[in-house]
């Protein structure tokens, strides 16, 4: 534990350094859920070893990439995350990631999108209706760069602006159409 404490203190110090802000996240889950924005799929077989593939049983998402880097993407995202801050218990994360992967799974159901001429296999809609995306995130102003170190306290200083569901919806359309 002093180890770790003592490595944080220097990455504070050196982002300082540097100009650039260090904030604290929770780290749960975060190299174990999908970073796909539509997706957020948890699952300990989604990592293996430093690879990370999405195993989405209910749609063919099959994310792949870096496991570091998915954890680093599921970290930054954590900072404006609302419902999971530095503190909360890991049992009560993976139950909000898992209510949120099922609201996203309900609302594809409820809203397919089926292009013409390939019926029964098109893509289905994301939207979610209070306005957040995957894993809670909301578009917000861009600040500064900045450190993400798991762990700790975070600032919710950030006013989040909801963005629309269009953009989501021209998003999949435009990835159908890559697809046809």
């Amino acid at each position: 534990t002093w180890m770790r404490s003592e490595n944080e203190g220097r990455m504070v110090v050196h982002a300082s350094i540097g100009g650039v802000d260090a904030e604290r996240a929770n780290a749960a889950y975060t190299s174990q859920t999908c970073p796909e924005p539509t997706c957020g799929y948890v699952s300990r077989d989604n990592r293996q070893g430093d690879r990370f593939h999405c195993r989405n049983p209910y749609w063919g998402c099959n994310w792949q990439g870096d496991a570091d880097h998915v954890a680093a993407t599921n970290l930054l995202s954590r900072l404006t995350d609302r419902q999971i801050g530095v503190y909360t218990p890991y049992t009560e994360v993976k139950t909000i990631l898992d209510e949120r992967f099922r609201r996203r799974k309900e609302s594809r159901v409820g809203a397919r999108v089926v292009p013409q001429g390939t019926a029964g296999n098109g893509v289905h809609g994301a939207c979610v209706e209070d306005g957040a995306t995957a894993h809670g995130r909301t578009p917000s102003k861009p600040r500064g760069p900045r450190l993400v170190v798991g762990g700790g306290n975070t600032t919710d200083s950030q006013s989040p602006e909801h963005a629309a569901c269009s953009g989501e919806t021209q998003r999949l359309e435009s990835e159908n159409k890559r697809r046809a």
